[in-house]
């Protein structure tokens, strides 16, 4: 893994001393801060236009109608304006670990440019305004990482050198941060997100201060969060501690499925649709479409579409069943697959809330301490983040036993194999 620009602490071979460099961590904190401060308007613009988008499509239902003109204006947006703009998170990742390979990365904020922050911003937008079952982080980041880069790229001009790869991941954490209201877990994401197998020490001090700074911005500024009920936490005890066992093997599992599934969507619509790029959009919009009103006509809700964090509640309230969390699965795939924007982190929250508050009988628990388990535990083996996802469930969830917390996370991750949201991890 490469080092940082200067270590803390130099040894001095000739006296035997150590000689104090703190530049190098002047420079990177400074780069976290305004990392932060630029990072957190634009968030919170997102993150309200995301909810205000989905109340319009709550009193406007019928929207729906209209996935699969979506899905076709979306791909010609990426189309007509770069498909690279789709791809920021995966090569924001590469470019990281150029840095840990001591690769020259000088011309590399260059691939990365403001106007795909703006076509992530409205793609998202047009998916959460139709419906979509889609999340917000994905976008969310790659909006911090346009940020990041155009920081960069001013340094550059401006010194003649900058350091990209701090400036990325402080880019992440500052948008993830500011996303869910967890400074702490959106420090550990934006230092983890490229590696989850290397500890980039390096990155601490500008990520914490980039994630805390855009927090505080975020929060004065009003940003939008989703709540979750209050409940209480599990108690540690044997029962317990086998019981979480089980569910965390279980959530893995069926994380690393849904993973699986929406690649195995992804190629199936190009296998199949491979002589025109907006069937294989329209072909799984459609299909959406389909669904949603066949949900709805036997529901009478269409509360599956969107974000859908309010059936993250209802679990907690112990009203879920195994229906919410299979219904949401084939939205979600067939909202992914149709190349809807928007992320996959609060998708995985419902499912993994859903699937737990549904099992939890089978156990004698209370429902809603396992439903924030199999939320938190659904995400860390999709997100291959496990400390990212533990620190998120006591911040955003506000779970109070950190040890079951802990072994949920944990075991979710290892029983999750190695399919995951984030394509170019250096997992293991």
């Amino acid at each position: 893994m490469r080092s940082s620009q200067g270590s803390l602490r130099s040894p001095e071979k000739e006296t035997g001393t150590y000689n104090i460099n703190l530049y190098p961590h002047v420079e990177n904190a400074v780069r976290g801060f305004l990392t932060g401060l630029v990072t957190a308007p634009f968030i919170t613009l997102f993150a309200n236009m995301v909810h205000y988008t989905t109340v319009f499509n709550t009193g406007h239902r019928m929207l729906i109608l209209l996935l699969p003109l979506g899905a076709a204006a979306i791909l010609f947006t990426y189309t007509r304006f770069g498909a690279s703009s789709k791809k920021i998170t995966s090569t924001a990742i590469r470019e990281i670990h150029q840095a840990e390979d001591n690769e020259d990365i000088s011309e590399a904020d260059r691939l990365i440019t403001p106007g795909m922050g703006i076509i992530s911003f409205f793609t998202a937008g047009l998916s959460h305004l139709l419906g979509a079952s889609v999340g917000k982080e994905g976008a969310g980041v790659q909006i911090g990482f346009t940020c990041a880069s155009s920081l960069s790229r001013l340094e550059r001009k401006i010194r003649g050198s900058s350091r990209l790869d701090y400036y990325l991941m402080s880019g992440s954490a500052a948008a993830f941060s500011s996303l869910f209201s967890a400074p702490v877990a959106g420090t550990l994401f934006g230092a983890h997100l490229a590696s989850p197998r290397l500890s980039r020490m390096d990155a601490y001090m500008p990520c914490l201060i980039s994630s805390f700074t855009s927090n505080m911005v975020s929060q004065a500024l009003h940003i939008h969060v989703i709540g979750i009920p209050a409940f209480s936490p599990l108690p540690l005890n044997t029962t317990n501690f086998v019981a979480v066992l089980f569910i965390a093997v279980l959530t893995g599992f069926a994380s690393n499925l849904t993973c699986q599934a929406l690649e195995f969507f992804k190629e199936r619509m190009n296998t199949l649709y491979s002589f025109n790029k907006y069937l294989k959009v329209m072909i799984p919009a459609l299909l959406l479409t389909l669904f949603s009103m066949a949900v709805y006509f036997v529901s009478g809700s269409f509360s599956y579409n969107g974000l859908s964090s309010d059936l993250i509640s209802k679990a907690v309230a112990g009203q879920s069943t195994i229906y919410d969390f299979l219904i949401k699965t084939v939205l979600v795939l067939l909202s992914l697959s149709a190349g809807f924007q928007g992320g996959e982190v609060v998708p995985l929250l419902v499912l993994g809330a859903t699937l737990s508050a549904a099992v939890a009988g089978a156990f004698m628990l209370p429902v809603a301490p396992l439903a924030v388990l199999g939320a938190v535990g659904f995400l860390s083996g999709g997100m291959k983040l496990p400390l990212v996802t533990f620190f998120l469930g006591m911040e955003l969830f506000g779970y109070g036993e950190p040890r079951l917390l802990f072994v949920m996370t944990v075991v979710s991750f290892l029983a999750s194999g190695r399919s995951g949201i984030y394509s170019h991890q250096r997992v293991i």
